[in-house]
């Protein structure tokens, strides 16, 4: 399958899944998206959402691994070179109450970054994680 036909398909079966868990709730698939993009689709969806929950589904195959301090990849406007996304960003445009599922090679790095980002004796945070790691 041709690379873009393959993308295509990974991001329509992840719409149809989840769709299929929860029929009423929207979602917005977003292909190789660049940090201005995803900056603005957590927002939108925050906005839309209110107090309700919001997923983040991150597909980082065929993109590096995340960084040792939890940083993901995206691309950037001409789609020429990757970016790294900190998730302390992606987490402060998302906010609560959410879930990240976190699809890619080396996912525990993530969640050791966003573990260190919030103190957990006392953080009230919302946030369900769910990564591929070890």
């Amino acid at each position: 399958m041709a690379p873009q036909k393959a993308l295509e398909s990974i991001g329509k079966t992840l719409s149809v899944q989840y769709e299929r868990w929860q029929p009423r709730a929207r979602y917005k698939v977003q292909l190789d998206p660049t940090v201005e993009e995803v900056k603005k689709l957590c927002s939108t969806c925050r906005k839309y959402a209110k107090t309700e929950r919001v997923l983040f589904h991150y597909n980082g195959h065929g993109v590096p691994k995340p960084t040792a301090s939890g940083e993901i990849w995206l691309f950037n406007k001409s789609y020429t070179q990757y970016i790294p996304l900190p998730i302390s960003d992606l987490d402060s445009w998302l906010k609560t109450p959410s879930i990240y599922v976190f699809d890619c090679s080396a996912a525990g790095m993530i969640v050791n970054a966003f573990t260190e980002l919030h103190d957990p004796s006392g953080s009230t945070r919302d946030c369900i994680l769910l990564a591929a790691c070890e």
